[in-house]
């Protein structure tokens, strides 16, 4: 006798996505008070917020292949309070175990555009592969990333003095490493360490006093 033991393999479609709407994590997250079982916290749910970018895109590519599950591969991730705009950050969708495996991805795009165009959008939609996941994760360490954020100040900065600080600013932290501990924002799903960071460009706006607008690189 023998016995034959079939292994679908996953397939891996990469993409970017933006995120037009703040307050939605990257992926699922598990009620920190129930972990998941569900529980007056969570309206039972189990979920800690109602949804995700994972859980907005996703759902469609299983649908569409058949598949028994997937994974949602970042390159790094944004806060929840933030947005990701521009060209968008870059993902791999693991399809796990796809009955199907030619899907149609422009098709689904527009699907998932269409319905979510408030709050997540995706493109460069493309078939990829295991090796592209592990390079999304090296990548992610060493990308650059733009910020742009409105500042307030407890101190009245006027419009004559400010020239003169934000100088002083970029003397002291443009093309210099800084070493960043893990804000406490995150530390309940990251490791408390020291982390090494460089800021290869500061600039600043002027608003009114005791608001700037800065771009940091």
């Amino acid at each position: 006798s023998f016995e034959i033991n079939l292994l679908i393999r996953s397939i891996f479609i990469y993409g970017r996505y933006n995120k037009f709407l703040r307050g939605i994590p990257q992926t699922h997250w598990d009620c920190r008070t129930c972990r998941g079982k569900g529980c007056e916290e969570c309206n039972f749910t189990g979920k800690q917020y109602k949804t995700s970018v994972e859980e907005i895109i996703s759902p469609e590519f299983v649908k569409e292949a058949r598949a028994e599950g997937s994974k949602f591969h970042g390159a790094g991730r944004e806060d929840i309070d933030v947005r990701m705009l521009g060209k968008g950050r870059p993902f791999v969708l693991e399809l796990i175990k796809p009955k199907i495996r030619f899907l149609e991805l422009e098709r689904i795009q527009k699907k998932i555009n269409k319905r979510n165009k408030r709050k997540v959008g995706i493109n460069e939609l493309r078939y990829s592969n295991k090796e592209q996941v592990k390079a999304l994760k090296l990548d992610a360490e060493n990308t650059r990333k733009v910020y742009r954020a409105l500042t307030y100040s407890n101190e009245k900065v006027t419009k004559d003095n400010f020239g003169n600080l934000l100088k002083k600013l970029k003397d002291t932290l443009e093309n210099k490493k800084i070493h960043q501990r893990t804000p406490v924002r995150v530390s309940h799903r990251r490791a408390d360490k020291i982390r090494n960071k460089k800021i290869y460009l500061l600039e600043g706006k002027f608003i009114k006093p005791g608001v700037f607008e800065f771009l940091i690189e």
